[in-house]
């Protein structure tokens, strides 16, 4: 038996063998409205002749039909069948080729994603020809057999096309086809250096071997982005091919091709250390030249495969729905006017809901009573703060440790105040406090004597 047929290795996540399957079955790129010919094209593989090969046993080991020696006898332009020269490179048509289909698996996701039209699961096997969906919000991460993985922000469409192992070749063939929305790819570099890895659009195909890259299609459709953080991307469209370095992006429309062009450069955010107190997360960023657009997205890992949230603002506070307590990262990227995103910074912070809002009113005989509430789990003690508008760092009245919600000052001197309170906790051995806005107020008339009062009246 041939060594190579011996040496061969599937890998985990091998579905089974395509070899007893005939030409009908192989797998083809669907098409979409609007689908360009640059989706049609399916170049072959080439082979170079090893010792003891010939065009007869290379059928009956590694293709579909024994006859199919005949078409690559003809596109090699091969004389006699049974005598190739050593190092002579034969020419071989994908779709006669045994190989082993392969299975990707769901490694993350989030609200309302699908496969086929049902809800995943984790773990959840995804193969040739699965359609992956991600709605408003949501976002799935798929894993393949060799550690590479797609993910698919919010309001995001691929279609799985090629996910075989050719045996000829031991070669890993994966395609697919972005219908809409974004992708984000980390392609697990192989020493073969014969991987097929193609992200596809209607207008573009962005074809790599192992690189961490951004594909996107917008403006139903009319325009293509490539964005390459690792490794070279070969971006192609329509009569246009550029090659993408590392830093680098493109976009391709029906109308123009812009770039290559250098990334914009990972934005800087405001105090990104600072624990995140409040009801909803809020990130103030640092103004970036040729920003139009910033991308936030929150994660539990720093790879970004398990993403929580994501919004796009055009100005520089970023403000994204509440999550449980807990340890997180942030990623921003800058987009530039042709919509190619920029290089990320991703930032460690924590989530530790504290927040509190007061208000206050005014009593009768210049008494002034003011509440506050908080949120978040655990006992909590108070801290109320007043002092007069001009010297906002100087107390005229202190009350720390309280443990009610309100207070009644009397007498209050004619002047303008301000005033804040801050909440207080243990949690697991480290203390958490968190300020109130603080807040201002006028008051008119004679000074008076002040006094605190521990309690508002019975009524």
């Amino acid at each position: 038996m041939d060594k190579r047929l011996i040496a061969l290795v599937v890998l985990a996540g091998t579905v089974g063998p395509a070899a007893a399957e005939t030409h009908p079955s192989q797998p083809a790129a669907q098409t979409i409205p609007g689908m360009s010919p640059l989706h049609m094209v399916d170049p072959p593989i080439t082979y170079a002749v090893r010792k003891g090969d010939n065009l007869y046993n290379l059928a009956r080991f590694y293709m579909l039909r024994l006859d199919d020696y005949r078409i690559v006898q003809k596109l090699s332009r091969v004389r006699n069948p049974y005598a190739l020269r050593i190092g002579k490179t034969l020419t071989i048509p994908r779709s006669v080729l045994r190989s082993d289909r392969l299975a990707a698996k769901v490694i993350a996701f989030r609200g309302s994603a699908t496969v086929d039209g049902k809800a995943v699961a984790l773990g959840a096997l995804i193969s040739e020809g699965a359609h992956i969906r991600t709605g408003a919000n949501a976002y799935m991460s798929i894993g393949l057999a060799d550690g590479s993985t797609v993910t698919l922000p919010s309001q995001s469409q691929v279609r799985v096309e090629r996910l075989r192992r050719i045996h000829l070749t031991n070669e890993l063939d994966r395609l697919f086809t972005l219908e809409d929305g974004r992708t984000q790819t980390q392609v697990t570099p192989r020493t073969n250096g014969r991987d097929r890895f193609e992200m596809r659009t209607p207008i573009s195909v962005a074809a790599v071997r192992g690189t961490d890259f951004r594909v996107s299609l917008l403006n139903g459709g009319q325009t293509s982005t490539a964005e390459v953080l690792e490794g070279h991307v070969d971006f192609t469209g329509i009569g246009t091919e550029v090659m993408l370095d590392p830093g680098t992006g493109a976009r391709f429309a029906t109308s123009q091709t812009v770039g290559p062009v250098p990334l914009l450069p990972a934005p800087d955010i405001l105090d990104p250390a600072n624990i995140q107190y409040e009801q909803d997360l809020s990130f103030r960023l640092i103004p970036l030249a040729g920003a139009v657009h910033y991308r936030v997205q929150i994660a539990r890992d720093a790879g970004f495969l398990d993403i929580m949230e994501e919004t796009v603002v055009s100005e520089l506070q970023a403000r994204l729905p509440a999550l449980p307590n807990g340890d997180y990262f942030v990623r921003v990227t800058a987009i530039d006017v042709n919509a190619i995103e920029g290089r990320p910074r991703v930032v460690a912070f924590e989530r530790h809901l504290n927040a509190v809002r007061g208000t206050f009113q005014l009593l009768r005989k210049h008494r002034y009573l003011f509440k506050w509430q908080n949120m978040g789990e655990g006992e909590h003690a108070f801290r109320f703060f007043l002092a007069r508008a001009d010297t906002p760092e100087r107390p005229v009245i202190d009350e720390p440790a309280l443990s009610r919600k309100d207070l009644i000052i009397t007498n209050l001197a004619a002047g303008e105040y301000v005033w804040r309170v801050q909440a207080s906790e243990v949690s697991n051995g480290r203390r958490y406090a968190n300020w109130s806005s603080p807040q201002t107020f006028t008051v008119a008339g004679r000074p008076g004597r002040m006094k605190p009062r521990a309690k508002p009246p019975a009524s």
